[in-house]
């Protein structure tokens, strides 16, 4: 779906601006999904399992404007890449057709001014108007700084994946399942 530019302010007084992903920022966003792949160990994939090819990337975006109840919403400071927050339905089928599911991720140096919270706070709203009636999100246990800014926008655990991810290393990690009523 469509999300027109939004601009909004950001702890520090800077200006971030947020919109709808579109094809042409595919590089951007392979580059994205290869850097903060190194920068935390809290996301799905190892950096250099990032294979999606330039016109992958680009058919994604498309994909993702045309889908009436899916968003990628991308942040851009100081003209900057600096993270997206994205919003799946759960499918068309009547018994799953009221839940979504929610990610998002920010590069290391964009963190800590409140863009992450104001990402998911307009992924929420934009859930609501679609007419989605829960939003659902997996956190890495350990990754407390994410669970803290879920937990304060009204998120609930409901339950633990045991060994959600396995690191090359051989070491696992659980995932929190959270939920929240829209």
């Amino acid at each position: 779906m469509y999300f027109p530019e939004k601009e909004v302010k950001l702890k520090d007084g800077r200006v971030a601006v947020l919109r709808s992903a579109k094809p042409e920022d595919a590089a951007d966003c392979l580059e994205y999904l290869r850097v903060t792949a190194t920068e935390t160990p809290f996301l799905l994939r190892e950096a250099e399992e990032n294979d999606m090819t330039l016109e992958m990337e680009k058919a994604f975006l498309q994909a993702r404007l045309e889908d009436p109840k899916s968003l990628m919403l991308i942040a851009s400071v100081d003209g900057a890449y600096a993270g997206n927050c994205g919003l799946v339905s759960f499918g068309n089928k009547l018994r799953v057709r009221h839940r979504c599911g929610m990610g998002i991720a920010l590069y290391q140096k964009f963190c800590n001014n409140g863009l992450g919270r104001i990402l998911i706070e307009n992924v929420v709203e934009v859930a609501r108007e679609l007419g989605f009636e829960q939003m659902e999100l997996e956190v890495v246990v350990g990754n407390d700084r994410a669970r803290h800014v879920y937990e304060s926008l009204g998120f609930v655990p409901y339950g633990v994946r045991p060994h959600a991810l396995k690191y090359k290393d051989g070491t696992y990690a659980d995932e929190i399942l959270m939920v929240k009523t829209l």
